[in-house]
Parts: C-alpha cells; structure tokens; sequence
C-alpha cells in the first residue's frame, strides 16, 4: 500500500498530539481518495473480561491487522433465552489496549452510546482519541435489548432519535461545547470541555439493518458498519446508503465496513479479499469463534492472505 507522507513544521503553539492526529487523518483520506483503496483487515479481540486482552492486542498487531474492535452489551434479560452474554464496558477495555499498542486503531462494532449522558460520554472519547493519539472509531448503533434501556433509565421507545441527536451532539461538545445545545432530547449549556486529538473529533460510523438505521447512517455517520451478510447484499446496503447521502447533500469518503466469519484457507482468504473489495467494501473484521489470540495465530498463513491480498 502506497503511503502519502506528509511533514509539517510545528510551531510553538501547536499541539504535537493534535498535530499528529491531523496528520494520521489526512493520510487515511488521501488513501481513500485515491485510486489504491487496499481492503483493511481488523480484529475483534473481546470479550476482554480478563488480561489477556493484553497479550491478544499485541499479538493483533504485530500479526499486520489494521484495527482491533470490542463489541457491547451492557445487559441482558434473565426471564428468556439470549443469545449474548453481559461484556465489560468496550472503552475501558480500547483504553487498556491504546496503552499496549502503537499502531492499529481502535474501534467499537458496536456501542450504545447513547446510553450515556452525552457530556460524560464526549469527555471520555475524547479522553480516549487523545491517549491514543487520534486512532479511535467511534462505533454506534442504537440497540434492541430493552433491559439495557430500562435498567439505565434511559426511554427504549425513542431510542433512535435520541441517537441521532447523540452524534451530532458529540461534535458539538468536541467543536464547539462553549455554546449552548438545546435539542429534542438533550439541552446542555455552555461549558469548557477537554477537546480530542482528531480534529472534529473521532469518526463515527454507525452499525445498523433497519431502514431508519441506514438512514441514520447516511445522514449523520461518518462510516458503516455491517453484520455478516452475503456480498451482493453488502453491496445493495452500500448503494442505498451511497443513494441516500446524496439525497442529503452529504458526499466525500464514507468507509463502508463489514463483519466477516474468518475464512478457513488460503483460497478462501483470498476470494474473500476480492470479492468484498470488487463490492467497494473498505474493511473486514473477523469474527473469530474460537479463543483469541491462539485463534488467528493458529491460522497465521490465512490471516497473512488477507492482509496482503
């Protein structure tokens, strides 16, 4: 993969973290504008309830995977079957993991942010974006398990709007937080509040199937991302959500990413590779079954396929 490299002379006044954040995010744009789209390859490495979330975060990177990825699910019922268990909170988890990686970025696939109250919830992805200098993804989706909503204390019934109010009220805190926010669902006055690294603040992309959700997506999310699906389905979600974003007046980069059962030879690997990228899919994460990181270091000839495919 070609590498724009861009230098800078930083003056007195400027934030190196701020300025190497600018830096690592233009280069992912000029990647994206440019005709070389290589399809980037991520991890999930959860559950991450225990510390060798350590050892399988460095094992990740140092096998070439481009981000690492924690999913969430803050509870679940106890009166009918379910098919997740309870996992720890994903941002505690991603700020353990910025401390023991240097590279990959780190994302939630995804989290119900809007869970939180969204002043405390902008203070800690900023607090994150800046520990790990600028290499967050802010994944979002706005839930289905309605214990979550109900034991928060946080309406299940208007959960969408509130979420998208959610994300463009997270740029406002990140932007501009000493002016007042009086919205639908969330008034916030004006405050001083610590800033991120990445400029505007970490990408957000939102996970979704519904049709409101994809409208979210094209309206408010800088990115996507999907459930496993078969290819000619993932493209048909790209094209609606493409079809959509100009019907918003919203155009420029928009990642389009997928969960993927990991393939289980070379052959495969490699098919894979390119039929999500002929789709003009942007990433995959695998979804290992298995225990990490023995998982993917079990199959390190696969994984070496997808990443330089």
């Amino acid at each position: 993969m070609r590498r724009v490299r861009i230098e800078i002379r930083l003056e007195a006044n400027i934030d190196p973290l701020i300025a190497r954040a600018y830096i690592r995010a233009y280069e992912e744009r000029a990647c994206l504008l440019r005709g070389d789209r290589p399809l980037k390859i991520g991890v999930k490495i959860g559950p991450a309830s225990e510390r060798t979330l350590k050892r399988v975060a460095e094992e990740a990177e140092r096998a070439g995977f481009d981000s690492v990825w924690l999913s969430e699910r803050v509870a679940v019922p106890l009166d009918r079957p379910h098919p997740y268990q309870p996992l720890v909170d994903p941002w505690i988890g991603l700020a353990f993991v910025a401390a023991v990686t240097e590279r990959v970025t780190l994302g939630t696939s995804v989290s119900q942010i809007a869970l939180r109250p969204p002043v405390l919830m902008a203070r800690e992805l900023a607090t994150l974006d800046r520990l790990s200098e600028g290499r967050l993804i802010v994944g979002a989706g706005a839930g289905w398990v309605e214990e979550e909503f109900t034991s928060t204390a946080v309406p299940f019934e208007t959960r969408g709007g509130r979420l998208n109010e959610f994300i463009a009220l997270l740029r406002h805190l990140w932007t501009e937080p000493e002016k007042q926010w009086q919205g639908k669902f969330f008034t916030v006055p004006a405050i001083g509040l610590i800033k991120p690294a990445t400029p505007g603040g970490p990408p957000i992309y939102v996970g979704a199937a519904s049709a409101a959700g994809l409208r979210r997506a094209a309206r408010y999310a800088d990115g996507f991302i999907a459930t496993a699906l078969p290819v000619s389905t993932l493209a048909n979600i790209k094209q609606r959500i493409e079809d959509m974003r100009l019907r918003f007046g919203r155009r420029g980069p928009f990642p389009f990413l997928t969960q993927v059962t990991p393939p289980a030879t070379l052959d495969d690997a490699r098919a894979m590779v390119k039929d999500h990228a002929a789709a003009g899919l942007d990433g995959l994460i695998l979804t290992y079954p298995g225990d990490l990181p023995d998982a993917f270091l079990d199959n390190r000839d696969v994984v070496k396929a997808l990443i330089e495919s």
